[in-house]
């Protein structure tokens, strides 16, 4: 069994894939991240009569999105993880949003905040063409096509697939830019 949580946006994400299912729960929240993902988590396990602790693997998105959003879900997957002696791997939002993508065609993930662009390009079989990076200015604006924010759990899973795991303890968030205390 794999949980997924995603937690980098005001849509939080909790997905269990058991075999060939996938269940899914999301929930809106802006700023009540902490309220709802454990809750969500618990209520996944037990709709579905499953026990964590058949867990195999968590994929966790680590960013880049909201600050606190990316901390609250890294510090809950990273607890299970440790706790269950179980896998853990990460995968950025931008990454996630270019897997995600059915666009058969070189595709770029751009997330807006109020200084600058996060940017990602990957080609149409899901290679890195472009390594994430942050800029004031949208330079590949029309270069390439633009996926939608959309999340595809299975295709995510896919792409993780039998990836080295992660030590729980290592894992961290994805800031592509530095914040003023690296600066």
């Amino acid at each position: 069994m794999i949980l997924f949580i995603d937690t980098h946006d005001s849509l939080i994400t909790i997905a269990l894939k058991k075999d060939s299912k996938i269940y899914v729960k999301t929930k809106e929240s802006e700023y009540s991240h902490s309220i709802y993902v454990m809750p969500m988590i618990e209520e996944i396990f037990t709709e579905n009569n499953l026990n964590i602790k058949n867990l195999k693997q968590i994929i966790v998105v680590n960013g880049p999105g909201s600050f606190t959003g990316i901390r609250i879900g890294l510090s809950i997957a990273k607890t299970i993880a440790y706790a269950l002696n179980i896998k853990i791997n990460t995968i950025s939002s931008l990454t996630a949003y270019l897997v995600s993508s059915d666009i058969d065609d070189n595709k770029m993930a751009i997330i807006e905040d109020n200084k600058g662009y996060y940017v990602s390009v990957f080609t149409k079989d899901n290679k890195e063409l472009i390594k994430e990076f942050y800029s004031n200015e949208n330079e590949y604006a029309g270069k390439y096509k633009e996926v939608q924010h959309n999340i595809n759990v299975d295709k995510i899973i896919s792409y993780i697939g039998k990836a080295e795991s992660e030590n729980p303890h290592h894992v961290s968030a994805n800031y592509i830019k530095k914040i003023e205390v690296e600066k």
